[in-house]
């Protein structure tokens, strides 16, 4: 079995990098009958890629697949006993063997107003029931989207439909708790253009599927908010955590890349997290940091320890490219990566920050980012 520095080392390297598919390993599982499938081409969060396991059958990674990308050495190759052979070619040798998580059962089953599930909600991870309840943003709409944001390519694509119910969520998790791969849910959103920026999209949701799966604990992502009460109303809604997601700490990379989003300044960021820390408590609060727009900046460090020391858990992932759009974003270099998931993991065991005590969504799931592995390593607090 590998050991943990090992398999942070590697995950880093597959995050940034990605695999290439082999075409033979493609018309191979095509002439069983068995349709290999790619992963998500739009949405929220981190496109494309499938989940795979180390072989400590805890350790979980969301690996980007490519067709034919020349900036990666990796193939995915062969199968072999559910285990599959991701080959790097620059050394002519077997990199790492990983476990494919399959696709759950109820993606093949329909909703009482006749919706595949699928287009409901997904399984990220091992056991994250994940969704977005709307499927539009206000800065698609007036020309200013983040520029790394898929989140209504899927909805193009016919993958998902534009707004969820609670009723249809009910209905998912009642058919992915018979499978029993659900220990959590994750609910996100597009920004909408009224002065809640799509929080109250949220509060009945919350409280219907709370009343129905009282113990079932749901993270919520959001922009920062002007008004800090639509925080505390999610609170008292029944989100059990929170993201506020900045996604760049780079001022100037920050414009360019989100250039609606960015108009909301880093210090109504640090005032929202930490009225979100007082209200749903510690390590329970995180954001999503990008990854791969070039070399750190002092500004990036300052910025990181500053939210790390206030008690926000950074959620740190490499962008990815955007299909069918113009953004193409280069491969992520894991040295760096990998610098700034073990510099972050030493300040959180600093000031106190544990990400392993998060309930719910993209932390306690892990899948798309090296922090957890990376604290684990820092602090010592191996798998048992």
């Amino acid at each position: 079995m590998l050991k943990l520095k090992r398999i942070l080392e590697i995950k880093t390297e597959l995050l940034c990098k990605g695999v290439n598919l082999d075409e033979r390993f493609i018309d191979k599982y095509k002439s069983k009958g068995i349709p290999f499938k790619e992963g998500r081409k739009g949405g929220a969060g981190p496109l494309g890629g499938r989940y795979f396991a180390f072989d400590d059958n805890k350790t979980i990674l969301n690996v980007p697949l490519w067709h034919n990308n020349k900036e990666t050495n990796f193939v995915l190759k062969n199968e072999k006993d559910g285990y599959f052979e991701i080959f790097d070619k620059s050394k002519n040798s077997v990199f790492v063997k990983l476990r494919l998580i399959p696709y759950p059962n109820y993606y093949k089953i329909t909703t009482t107003d006749d919706i595949l599930m699928e287009k409901i909600a997904l399984i990220h991870g091992l056991d994250c029931l994940a969704t977005t309840i709307y499927q539009r943003c206000c800065y698609w709409e007036n020309g200013s989207k983040c520029q790394f944001c898929g989140i209504e390519l899927s909805l193009a694509r016919g993958d998902t439909i534009e707004e969820k119910t609670s009723k249809q969520l009910i209905e998912v998790i009642n058919a992915v708790k018979i499978e029993g791969k659900f220990k959590h849910l994750l609910l996100t959103t597009g920004t909408t253009s009224s002065i809640d920026k799509g929080v109250l999209k949220y509060i009945n949701i919350l409280e219907d599927i709370k009343n129905k799966f009282p113990d079932i604990p749901i993270h919520v992502q959001i922009e920062a908010v002007d008004n800090l009460e639509y925080i505390s109303m999610l609170k008292e809604a029944g989100a059990d955590t929170l993201g506020i997601h900045i996604e760049i700490l780079d001022d100037s990379i920050r414009k360019v890349i989100c250039p609606g989003k960015s108009k909301t300044s880093y210090e109504v960021y640090e005032k929202n997290w930490i009225h979100a820390l007082e209200i749903f408590g510690k390590d329970q609060v995180d954001s999503f940091i990008l990854i791969g727009f070039g070399e750190p900046t002092e500004e990036f460090w300052n910025k990181l320890e500053k939210m790390i020391k206030l008690g926000v858990i950074p959620h740190i992932t490499p962008v990815r490219p955007v299909p069918q759009s113009k953004f193409k974003a280069p491969i992520c270099n894991p040295l760096i990566l990998l610098n700034i998931f073990e510099y972050s993991a030493k300040l959180m065991k600093k000031f106190n920050v544990n990400p392993l005590n998060n309930k719910a969504g993209c932390v306690r799931c892990g899948a798309c980012s090296g922090i957890i592995e990376a604290y684990r390593l820092i602090t010592g607090n191996y798998w048992s």
